[in-house]
Parts: structure tokens; C-alpha cells; sequence
């Protein structure tokens, strides 16, 4: 059951990578093929991943969370920056979900500024009324979350294990992702 319901929140997930290395995609669009699709599934042979992902973020309020805090809780950390074309491609669809499922205290969002400027992240925030909680790393990116694109996407499970890590762009609005973070919320 949990397999399936991690390959079906995996197969959700739609690429168009960002490269921090490369040239800025522009908005021609396109797509990777899918032979290239890049992500990280753990329990499908792709990628095993470690038990619980230890890391700390800070807020715009300079209050720090640490990935610790929150066992219990489902939550999907969408790693992002204002320069990267996918990521602000998939951002309204992210916010959307962010707000649809904003009541559900088992599920926490987390949009994480890559570029550790919390204070420019938060002006495109608010210029583009994204409502999504704004961090930026608080030490150092775990080696099992390191990646040279964005957009990244990690959705940790109530025992703070990766469920699905995926890198490139998503399609937020897909009925799957949300029914499989419910599903993820109430097991």
C-alpha cells in the first residue's frame, strides 16, 4: 500500500529542471523526456534514502525549525529561488495546494529560499500573494538532500523519512498530490 501510494504520488510529479549551473531556462517551455525524468523515490529501487532527515530552517522572523520538530506531520519542502524560471512556473499551483490543505495540522509546507535571502524571497512573495511559509537553511543542506537543480521537491513522512524526493517541476495541481499527502497524513 504505501509503495503504491508513493509511486502514485511520484507519477504525479511533472520535470522541467532549473540547473543552479546552468543557463537559465527560458519561457519557451519544453519538456524532459521522460527517460531522463530525474527523481528520487525511496522503496522503488531509485534511490535509498536515510532514516530521518536531520536539518533546520529559519523563518522570516529569524525563528529556526528543525526537520526534528516536526515528526508527526507530513511535510513537503519545495526548495526554490526568485532567478529560476520552473520554480516560479510552479509556484501558484504549489500556493494553491499550500492553501487547500493549510487546515490539515498533519501536513506542513515549507518553501525554501536556496539563495538564503529570505528578505528579497519574501518581496516576491508578497508582490506575487503567495501565502506559502517562507524559510532558508540554517546550516548546512543534508548529503541526502544535496542537488545541483531547482526546482527540488522532498515530502518527508510522519517519521521524518523521505517519501518522495524529486527535482524539476511539478504540477502541484494534480489531484494525485494531494490525495497522496492525505493518505501520507493519515496513516
Amino acid at each position: 500500500m504505501e509503495r503504491k501510494l508513493l509511486l502514485m504520488i511520484a507519477g504525479a510529479l511533472l520535470v522541467i529542471g532549473c540547473a543552479n549551473n546552468a543557463k537559465e531556462v527560458g519561457d519557451e517551455g519544453g519538456t524532459i523526456p521522460e527517460d531522463s525524468l530525474a527523481m528520487e523515490t525511496v522503496g522503488t529501487g531509485v534511490k535509498e534514502v536515510a532514516a530521518g532527515v536531520r536539518a533546520s530552517f529559519v523563518d522570516i522572523n529569524n525563528r529556526v525549525m528543525s526537520l526534528d520538530s516536526l515528526r508527526g506531520k507530513v511535510v513537503v519542502m519545495n526548495f526554490w529561488a526568485t532567478w529560476c524560471p520552473p520554480c516560479i512556473r510552479e509556484m501558484p499551483s504549489l500556493n494553491t495546494l499550500f492553501l487547500d490543505l493549510k487546515s490539515n495540522r498533519d501536513i506542513v509546507f515549507m518553501a525554501i529560499d536556496v539563495d538564503e535571502d529570505i528578505k528579497g524571497a519574501s518581496k516576491f512573495m508578497a508582490k506575487n500573494k503567495f501565502d506559502l511559509p517562507l524559510y532558508t537553511l540554517h546550516g548546512p543542506l543534508p548529503s541526502e538532500l544535496e542537488t545541483s537543480s531547482i526546482p527540488m521537491t522532498v515530502i518527508l513522512d510522519k517519521r521524518g523519512e523521505v517519501a518522495v524526493q524529486h527535482t524539476g517541476m511539478v504540477d502541484f495541481g494534480n489531484p494525485n498530490i494531494k490525495d497522496g499527502l492525505l493518505k501520507l497524513a493519515a496513516e
